[in-house]
């Protein structure tokens, strides 16, 4: 990392106004449209060059709202929003004009300019004709879990807006902090915008304890109206996101009364779910969200939603009687009567819901939006039944993965999605063609649990929020990702000239090599046999993942691994009795994911299938305590038999993360 990671600025400066206009020493070469991102839907670059005088774009004409540019555009077949967004270009001798439909476009404009100049001085005769392909395309910011402060978000905005991102969505609370000034309930940021640890996996350690004035901070109302008129001016809508019903730790420590009660009705459980059975609960909530509204101008309030345990919920005799008295069946609907009620309150005050895909369970409110994380095919069902949706899925738009070998990057979360595999992203693969005006976009979401710092949280964002941003606004037959690899380093070599610290793409080293290799060994395409079925999410392929001659890249989630939410049993047939003198595989662990290496390993082998000699016995000599970073191991015993069945038995250990046991191919040699 060579110290990118050391220390974080003190300060941060205003970058004015959202032309990012630095200081920077520019390159004699000539730029064109061509060579920003998001790359435009239409170019026509023409002999000539133009020298673009100052930083102040007052030479530039703009036109807003001219009638025979309207009638230009007539002909063409293009939504409502993309109107709105859609401007032009040109750049000849006479100078530089943008003419755009509305303010929103002639800022767009702007920032294609800006882009362009930022780059060199001298620009390209052009004309562009650009318009986004989705209305919504955003970046979620986790600051609850490592607080980030207001110039941080400021600074942000900047460079988000650059490359047309309309849309912040700022994760303002959660178990590890409350991040926004709310007057009525004053305890949520003098208690529970503290906490005892530097990191969030430090709080985690140090068994989860709040403290005022040590580690953590919240943004007052000044700070948020002076981030949102600086956003406004930046054309981008922040949305707000309040927590519920998981997830919330730190409101309950900060008022128990809001926590479920044990059986007798007399001892709080504070857990991370709020109590749906109280009205204390919803009064506290609603009144929490009266604040928020007052403040935020934005359509959206997200309202979280993900997931809530529920545990507490099936003992509490308050939730027992609500369940009775509204005639649900099980938590799920209770679950659904919470977000319901919080819906309706929002609508009534003029403003509409975004929640986690898992607002769908037990019946999703009217006009809720759905924000689908945990795969495609929950947006695809919300869009179906005729809610709006906007694509985040994690393996492809979580940016807190690691986005590079793991050994050569700071400590993540775990998986594995490189900036190759995030641009790959088509929010409307697979979404049938009525059922897509209900797609919004695509957002990449920013988790900080493994992100202490500033400069941490920047690495991680760039460039894949721009891979985000690309895939939001381009046609999908603009988009080239060798292109976009091209266009990518002079971005992030500005950003690094002004401050910022991207990721380079230009050291990345690339998937894990095995994975590219198929391993020749006894045991290819052999038959296999579960005693205890692997887990159907993380199949790795199925029942031939284990014999295909395939090897695991970086990620649990997307190539070879199979996962086992459970001890490990399985038996290969060789097809004939053979010569075995080596039984192996690779191993994952991710202790952050609960993926942990087995405790013990054993091999037996059998010429019938039915009488099993135990050949080897391995156990896990890695010290993995406080250790969470991602790992592999190869676990194997030389061997000197003849056999024709291999079984393979793994047990689990008995900690707490020693929840799946993720292995890749059984080589038998």
């Amino acid at each position: 990392m060579n110290g990118i990671l050391s220390s974080v600025p003190s300060a941060y400066l205003s970058l004015g106004l959202a032309l990012c206009m630095y200081s920077l020493p520019l390159a004699s070469k000539t730029v064109g449209p061509e060579d920003i991102i998001p790359r435009p839907v239409k170019t026509e670059v023409k002999e000539g060059t133009y020298v673009l005088p100052g930083n102040d774009f007052s030479s530039v004409r703009v036109q807003v709202g001219d009638r025979r540019f309207a009638r230009e555009l007539s002909s063409m077949s293009l939504e409502p929003y993309q109107k709105d967004e859609l401007y032009r270009l040109t750049i000849d001798s006479y100078g530089v004009k943008i003419e755009a439909l509305t303010e929103d476009g002639a800022y767009r404009g702007r920032q294609t300019l800006s882009y362009m100049k930022s780059l060199s001085d001298t620009l390209r005769h052009c004309t562009v004709l650009d318009y986004p392909r989705f209305r919504y395309r955003g970046i979620m910011l986790d600051i609850s879990r490592n607080f980030r402060d207001k110039e941080y978000i400021m600074r942000q905005i900047d460079v988000l807006s650059k490359v047309k991102i309309n849309y912040l969505h700022l994760h303002l609370t959660d178990d590890a902090g409350w991040r926004m000034q709310i007057d009525s309930y004053p305890r949520l940021t003098s208690v529970a915008a503290y906490r005892n640890g530097e990191t969030w996996q430090d709080w985690s350690a140090n068994g989860r304890t709040y403290e005022p004035a040590t580690h953590g901070g919240f943004l007052t109302k000044d700070d948020i109206r002076e981030i949102l008129e600086y956003a406004e001016q930046r054309h981008m809508t922040i949305i707000p996101e309040i927590e519920m019903p998981g997830h919330s730790r730190e409101l309950l420590v900060a008022y128990p009364q809001l926590a479920c009660t044990e059986e007798d009705g007399t001892t709080r459980v504070i857990t991370s779910d709020v109590c749906p059975g109280t009205e204390a609960t919803f009064e506290v909530l609603e009144a929490i969200l009266d604040e928020v509204i007052e403040l935020f101008p934005s359509k959206y309030i997200h309202i979280g939603g993900d997931e809530a345990s529920k545990g507490s919920w099936k003992k509490c005799p308050a939730c027992h009687k609500r369940m009775e008295e509204e005639g649900l069946s099980s938590v799920e609907e209770l679950q659904s009567y919470l977000i319901g009620r919080i819906a309706r309150h929002v609508e009534d005050k003029g403003r509409s819901i975004i929640g986690w895909d898992e607002i769908m369970q037990g019946g999703l409110a009217k006009n809720a939006t759905v924000l689908s994380w945990r795969g495609v095919t929950q947006g695809a069902e919300a869009m179906s039944l005729g809610h709006d949706v906007i694509m985040a899925p994690s393996a492809w738009c979580y940016l807190d993965y690691y986005q590079d070998a793991p050994m050569h990057q700071p400590l993540a979360i775990g998986g594995y999605n490189p900036l190759r595999r995030v641009y790959s992203f088509d929010p409307a693969d697979g979404i049938p063609e009525n059922d897509r005006a209900h797609l919004l976009g695509e957002q990449g979401n920013l988790w900080a649990e493994f992100i202490p710092t500033a400069e941490h949280n920047e690495y991680m964002l760039y460039p894949r929020a721009m891979a985000i941003a690309e895939g939001g606004w381009s046609p999908l037959e603009r988009k080239d990702f060798e292109d976009f690899h091209r266009r990518i380093i002079p971005l992030t070599d500005w950003m690094t000239e002004n401050g910022y610290h991207p990721f380079d793409v230009r050291k990345e080293y690339g998937d894990r090599p095995e994975s590219y290799r198929r391993v020749q060994h006894l045991a290819l395409g052999c038959p296999v046999t579960y005693r205890i079925p692997f887990s159907k999410k993380y199949h790795g392929g199925g029942q031939t993942a284990l014999t295909d001659g395939k090897q695991g890249g970086w990620s649990y989630m997307e190539s070879a691994w199979q996962g086992f939410n459970s001890d490990v049993d399985f038996t290969v047939d060789l097809g004939a009795v053979k010569p075995v003198h080596y039984v192996g595989a690779w191993f994952y662990s991710c202790l952050g994911n609960w993926i942990a290496l087995p405790e013990t390993t054993e091999i037996y082998l059998s010429t019938d299938g039915e009488n099993f000699e135990c050949a080897s016995t391995l156990t896990c000599q890695i010290d993995e305590t406080g250790r969470r970073d991602t790992f592999f191991s190869m676990f194997g015993s030389p061997l000197n038999a003849e056999a024709r069945y291999v079984r393979v038995k793994c047990y689990r250990g008995t900690k707490p993360y020693h929840g799946f046991i993720f292995l890749d191919e059984l080589v038998v040699n």
